[in-house]
This record gives structure tokens, sequence and C-alpha cells, in this order.
């Protein structure tokens, strides 16, 4: 990627009522007046206003918005086309034989982070609003976007400049009297709090960005797909009281407790003799082995609910909750002691429904009801906050024997590491892979 090509793509996904072809570059507003014709020209009198005319054989508004007040920080013009594929390649054919060439994934927000429109931590939060699977996802990603996240890296960044030039400064000049900040330990402290406080955040982000994996797991007929069918609201699953009659995996998309989850019913485990039903099976031990949270459905009103334990306590798979299903049938019943969360329902009932996402989400995202976090760091962030973690305490106890020059160094490292998350100090082949998980058009 470089800043200086005119590049074009489609802002929009093709199909809906409206097209977006956004150009960008030092010649937008010349390629722009080749492309589109109107009555009134495209012209930096009529800067950000929305003019009507052709693209071709096509009906369209146009936008001229000049840097460095767009979107990229250069000159943007922004076609807005029908919404059929025809009418946006007709568009993008014509920008590329105006002098175009079709941007890459993520260029457009590549060049707002070049030209200081955004840092990269806000350039990610991009992506995070675009991806966002469930409102709080948004609400946080709307908010890093904003700058909440590099404001408190901003901070932190400053603070430890300012370290580590006192440091240098005991270093340069041990033997004059200057007045000395008495508060160098306590401040890395701090700031090991605050940087400590945003790692935290790590699990709740992924689980906001990445979703949750939910695997239903159990013995045939425990109430798996009827589970599944409550938690979606609607009818998903195949639900029969013939034991074996999910097959295969079967998956969907949904929102609880405002984390995006995808839930994936199994084939009930147990030894068969139908070839179809052993491969069923061998799915779901591939699904619950990959789980980011599975629910063991246990049948309570079994014959011998010693039975419904064995194969969950051999399988042993992480962060499982342990559901107690059937529990109307059997409502007096001493049901064996087990270790870790265990809840008990009714799926026919729905009852025991909120105990069991609380579990889930606390699970997933340490808290039973996730409330808005301020920000929260993606891997990436939490790699390099990691990284500054670990080194400040080592800094510290340079300090602390007076030695400032290694003191300075572990400071220095540690402000680069927070430096990477906003882009301070990021080498451009992080740059190229962060941009290339954008979509092309972003």
């Amino acid at each position: 990627m470089n800043t200086f090509d005119n590049i074009a793509a489609p802002a929009t996904g093709v199909g809906g009522a409206v097209s977006i072809i956004r150009i960008s570059g030092p010649d937008a507003l010349a390629i722009g007046r080749r492309v589109w014709h109107g009555r009134t020209p495209l012209s930096p009198e009529h800067r950000r206003e929305m003019l009507l005319g052709r693209v071709g054989v096509d009906s369209a508004l146009a936008v001229y918005m000049p840097g460095p007040a767009s979107y990229t920080g250069d000159d943007v013009v922004e076609l807005h086309c029908h919404g059929g594929q025809s009418a946006a390649d007709q568009a993008l054919r014509l920008a590329f034989d105006a002098g175009c060439r079709l941007a890459e994934p993520g260029e457009f927000t590549f060049r707002a982070f070049v030209n200081g429109k955004l840092d990269l931590a806000q350039a990610e939060a991009v992506n995070d609003v675009i991806s966002a699977g469930s409102e709080l996802a948004l609400k946080v990603a709307a908010r890093q976007l904003e700058g909440a996240l590099s404001r408190k890296l901003e901070s932190i960044y400053n603070e430890l400049n300012e370290l580590r030039a006192e440091c240098e400064s005991r270093l340069d000049f041990p033997e004059e009297e200057l007045a000395w900040d008495p508060e160098v330990a306590d401040k890395l402290s701090g700031i090991v709090r605050r940087l400590g406080e945003l790692y935290e955040t790590r699990g709740i982000g992924g689980a906001l960005r990445d979703g949750v994996e939910l695997v239903l797991a159990g013995r045939p007929n425990a109430g798996k797909s009827s589970l599944m069918n409550l938690l979606l609201g609607y009818d998903r699953a195949i639900v029969t009281p013939i034991p074996g009659t999910t097959r295969d995996t079967v998956e969907a998309q949904t929102v609880l407790r405002n984390l995006p989850v995808r839930i994936t019913d199994t084939a009930g485990l147990r030894e068969s003799s139908d070839p179809i039903e052993r491969m069923g099976v061998e799915r779901s031990r591939k699904s619950i082995a990959t789980a980011g949270v599975t629910f063991w459905l246990l049948d309570a009103s079994a014959p011998d609910p010693e039975d419904e334990v064995a194969e969950m306590e051999r399988v042993q798979p992480a962060n499982r909750i342990a559901v107690w299903n059937k529990i109307d049938l059997v409502p007096e019943r001493e049901l064996p002691e087990l270790s870790g969360p265990v809840v008990r329902i009714s799926v026919l009932r729905e009852e025991g429904v909120d105990q069991l996402l609380d579990a889930f989400a606390a699970a997933a995202a340490g808290s039973p009801r996730p409330a808005p976090p301020d920000v929260a760091v993606n891997a990436r962030a939490a790699r390099l906050l990691e990284e500054a973690l670990a080194l400040l305490p080592e800094a510290a106890g340079h300090f602390s024997d007076g030695e400032f020059e290694l003191a300075a160094a572990a400071i220095r490292t540690a402000m680069n590491r927070v430096g990477e998350i906003t882009g301070k100090t990021v080498e451009p082949d992080i740059l190229d892979h962060i941009f290339s998980r954008f979509c092309i058009g972003k």
C-alpha cells in the first residue's frame, strides 16, 4: 500500500438499494469529473454537496470531500449508484479507466492512519464496528473509535517517557543537585496497575470481537436440540423422542447476555453400529474439543444418573457447565455431586434458563451479567501489554538499585510496546498485517 496512487473500491455490499464507490487520492476530483457528469459540476465550490447526475447510463449522486477533512485525509469522491451488480461494475470500470487502481483491503483506513486522522487503535476499532455481533460489541467498538483506549494509552506512554527521562538524567548528572522526582517507584507501580486493568479486559474483548463458540453436548435425548431451539427463540434443530435424531452438528448464530455466540448442537454421544451416527459422534467430539464453552446436558430423569455423568467425566471438556435437564420430572431426586459449575433446568417448562445464562456469561466473559466495559483490548494489544507489564517491575528493581541505565532501557522498551498499540512505534510489516484483515472498500 502507498499514499500517492488514486484508489477506488465499493464501500457497500452489492445487492442493496445503493452502491457507493469511493475514490481517494491526489487526483480524486479530476477522476470524479471524468466518471460522473451532472448539471452542477463537482468542484471545490460545491464540496460536500450531494449532486445529481449520471455515471455512464446510470443515474447517480456524487459528492466531493476535499482533504484533509475527509475520511482518508486525501481528496475523496463518492459515487452513489443504484445497488445492482452491473451499476457498481460500470462505475468501477470507469474509475479505473480514468486513472484509479483497485484499493487493497483496508487501504482507505490505512491512509486515514498515515494522514493522522486515526491512530492504530482507532483504526482497528473501525473493523470492530463493522464486524460487531451484538449491541455491547458495537458500543465498545464505537467508544474505542472515538479514542477511549487511545487516550488511556497516550497518558501512560507520556508518563513512561517522563520516567525514562528521569532515569537518564540521574545517569548523566549524578553529582548535580537537581530536583529529582522522589515518586518514581510509586509512579511505576501506578502504571503497572493501570496497564493490568487494560490487560484484564482481553477476555471480554475476545468474546465481543470473535464471538463465543458454545457447544451443546451429552448423551442422546438429554435435551440438547430442545435447549438450542429455546436459546435461539425458534426451531432450528429437529426434536423427537427418538434417540439419535441429531446425526450431524447443527450451527446457528445468536446473542446471549449481550455476547455474540455461535451455538453448535451435536449428535448424542454413545456407541452405535450405524456408520452415519458414528460419523456424527466423531464430529461432536471435534466440536467439543474446540469449544469456548460447553453445556454438557445430563438427563436428571434417567434410570441411573451416574451413567449420565460417566462420559462427561471421561471427556473433561474445557470451560464445561454441567446442565441437569428435565428436573420437572424428578423435582425431589438426589443427583450426583459434581465439580465445577452445575445448573438445573427444565427446557420444557423454561425453568432455570436465567441461571444457565449467568453461568455461561461468567465462563465466557468473567461476569454473570457483563456490564459495558469502558474499553476492551484485542489479542494484539493484550500481547503488547503483557510484554510491557513484564518489563516494568524489572525497571523498578534496577531503579531502586541505582542502575539507572538498565532502568531507562526497560522503561524505554515498555514504552515502545505501549506505543505499538496506537501506532507510534509500529513496524511497517505489522501495519500491512493489520490492515490486510479489513474488507476492501474500508
